[in-house]
């Protein structure tokens, strides 16, 4: 998900540095999407984009003493609660917001994000790229298990066989013989592959969680369409979009902060900020900061989008995008390719074509049997 940043001139050996300050530049990011989110809300609204727009104020905000309330805090104790409880920040309670009742709901799905993200780049660090996509190509198989396992879903013939058609072409691409495998980038990347197959589906667990626990109890946050009173249905209908707009940005927030958290300690343990400070020499160049920033701005895309796909789509889905993705990266990157790897990629690539069409298929069905 992260790109590490080594580019031309200047090698960053370090992927534990390099990921964590690429986490710091994608809350940076986030943090300025939602402002902007906020500031556009009136063309975004009238867009009939509305809910993009990033909460402006915390749930509680609305019986806030210090809001004009009679109950206001005075001085210094008024003071320090304006800084550490304000509006605005990603989720709407400012820059500092930080509910342990919600960390708590979060915390599972950040540990699986780290995990994913920091194996996956140590994997990619120290091998080349066919070798790496090798070690993770049971990303999409183990994903079909844990949905099946997790979620109760019922994989259809179709969709197993495009599937795994998909992943044994990318599997016969990918292969290179005598080229370099570290067993412990192997390992990094095959063990990485669980948390991949893992993420979506505790992703989608989680933002329903945060969702329901933002329905005041004894309502539904969704409603049936064939409502007879319409006025109230799209009464309904904006409330559950409201909450969940709220609990996305949660979401957003609470991963990336407890991201950078979790990662910051292994940072320190792990000898690189030593290393960093005796054998750098171009930590004050310009140009390595815009590589780290243009890596931040690739993870904040990718972060920013993944929940949207993975509710919009399906979790199996989502890592089978990784499958085209990792066909095209060896088709540019990974040199001359002999015979046998350019049919492996053009069939991962045919593969995905009818893994869309199945998918689409079935949706329409699903949605005819519905009526």
């Amino acid at each position: 998900m992260l790109i590490l940043a080594a580019a031309g001139t200047y090698k960053f050996p370090y992927p534990l540095t390099a990921t964590w300050i690429q986490f710091i530049f994608s809350h940076m990011l986030l943090l300025i999407a939602a402002t902007l989110s906020r500031a556009l809300a009136y063309p975004l609204r009238y867009l009939g984009l509305g809910a993009a727009v990033a909460p402006s104020q915390p749930v509680h905000q609305k019986n806030a003493g210090y809001r004009g309330g009679t109950t206001q805090s005075p001085g210094l104790k008024r003071l320090l609660r304006l800084c550490w409880n304000p509006s605005g920040g990603i989720a709407g309670g400012g820059i500092f917001e930080f509910d342990m009742k919600i960390a708590r709901q979060v915390f599972l799905l950040a540990v699986v994000f780290v995990a994913k993200v920091v194996l996956g780049n140590l994997s990619f660090a120290y091998t080349v790229l066919p070798v790496y996509t090798l070690s993770r190509i049971a990303t999409v198989p183990l994903t079909l298990a844990l949905t099946a396992l997790l979620t109760r879903t019922s994989h259809s013939v179709s969709t197993l066989s495009a599937s795994l058609t998909a992943t044994l072409n990318l599997l016969i691409a990918s292969v290179r013989p005598g080229a370099r495998a570290p067993w412990e980038s192997v390992l990094a990347g095959a063990v990485s592959s669980l948390f991949v197959a893992l993420f979506p589906i505790l992703l989608l667990q989680t933002l329903r969680k945060l969702t329901a626990s933002l329905v005041p109890q004894g309502d539904i946050l969704t409603f049936p369409e064939t409502s007879n009173d319409t006025n109230t249905s799209a009464a309904q209908n904006a409330l559950g979009t409201k909450e969940e707009t709220r609990a996305y940005w949660r979401l957003l927030h609470y991963t990336s902060l407890l991201s950078i958290l979790l990662l910051t300690p292994l940072v320190f343990l792990s000898g690189e900020v030593s290393d960093i400070r005796h054998n750098c020499y171009f930590l004050d160049v310009p140009w390595f900061w815009f590589l780290c920033a243009c890596g931040g701005l690739g993870s904040f895309a990718v972060f920013l989008s993944t929940p949207l796909l993975v509710k919009a789509t399906s979790p199996l889905t989502e890592n089978m995008l990784s499958l085209p993705i990792g066909g095209l990266q060896l088709a540019i990157l990974a040199g001359k390719m002999q015979g046998y790897s350019a049919v492996g990629v053009a069939g991962c690539g045919i593969s995905c074509l009818w893994y869309m069409a199945v998918r689409r298929w079935e949706a329409r069905k699903e949605r005819q049997g519905r009526r």
